[in-house]
């Protein structure tokens, strides 16, 4: 028989999950949507999303919420003119999703024209520093939200943000490849317990399973606690 704890996902729930009524979720209602408290947002200084791919739902709802918030957005892969030709070619081919993908193109070249908002065509990994690559946008006492979606390179800054605690509002992550990963998650979980919460704990199925039907995929939220 295998023990409880063979459930790396259940363990995480178990251990660290406090469930919160007033989340919201901003952004898609499937892959790109995150959960966060309204206040959260209405009281952070920036928006630091690494990935973003094809849709900046997410980046969108936010940089509306909150009309002074400063959004770093950091993925080398897109560009205006390629998003916009991506979603034209979707229109001639036919394949699903057409309009969506207009529209995230659209919302794409939107954002990277508006003053607080800036776009690092960057790969997020070793060497890179969050608190570096946001400096020129930060005062002393400004706090950062975080979003990291990118596909494994997460892991390269956990002990950044373990070590930084204090300059971020909130975290939210997609932890890839859970189940090479999962007692590292655990224990980055347990480090930020001391100043954050974990109030929203969620299944990815585009990440698929495991052999024994365990999430290799999932969404976080960390809220910081109330005094």
């Amino acid at each position: 028989m295998k023990d409880a704890t063979d459930n790396y996902y259940q363990k995480i729930k178990d251990d660290f999950l406090i469930e919160d009524q007033s989340l919201l979720r901003y952004g898609s209602i499937e892959d790109g949507g995150y959960f966060l408290k309204p206040e959260t947002i209405a009281n952070s200084s920036l928006l630091f999303s690494g990935g973003i791919s094809s849709n900046l739902e997410f980046e969108y709802d936010l940089f509306r919420f909150n009309d002074t918030l400063q959004i770093i957005m950091v993925d080398p892969t897109v560009s205006g003119p390629k998003l916009i030709l991506k979603g034209l070619a979707r229109f001639f081919f036919k394949k699903p999703d057409k309009i969506r993908y207009l529209f995230n193109a659209l919302i794409f070249n939107f954002l990277i024209r508006q003053a607080r908002c800036k776009h690092l065509k960057l790969w997020l990994n070793k060497p890179q520093k969050i608190l570096e690559l946001a400096k020129d946008r930060l005062k002393p006492n400004d706090t950062i939200l975080l979003k990291f979606d990118i596909e494994g390179g997460e892991y390269d800054f956990l002990d950044e943000i373990t070590s930084n605690l204090n300059r971020f509002s909130a975290l939210v992550f997609e932890f890839h490849d859970l189940h090479k990963h999962n007692k590292t998650v655990h224990e980055f979980i347990n480090s930020c317990q001391s100043q954050f919460d974990l109030v929203y704990l969620g299944i990815n199925p585009s990440g698929g399973f495991d052999g024994e039907n365990r999430p290799k995929c999932i969404e976080i939220t960390l809220e910081r606690k109330v005094n």
